[in-house]
């Protein structure tokens, strides 16, 4: 019998994480909401909509750093 293992990631949504909008594509490295654990990878195939999921899909947000030039 084979034993799959899975990794629960435990960190703040909000700060690293943005829910996928229910017409989004799902893909590999999005992660699903796993109740008390936390979040956990997503390693099965691509191509769902998150809409068609029970449990919410989260994808890393690309927070971009943005610097205020000062005034001259």
């Amino acid at each position: 019998m084979e034993q799959t293992t899975t990794t629960a990631v435990v960190v703040n949504a909000s700060d690293t994480f943005r829910p996928l909008k229910w017409n989004e594509m799902v893909k590999r490295g999005d992660y699903i909401q796993d109740g008390n654990n936390g979040y956990e990878l997503w390693v099965g195939p691509s191509g769902f909509h998150a809409g068609s999921f029970v449990k919410q899909i989260y994808r890393r947000s690309s927070r971009r750093t943005v610097v205020e030039k000062p005034a001259e």
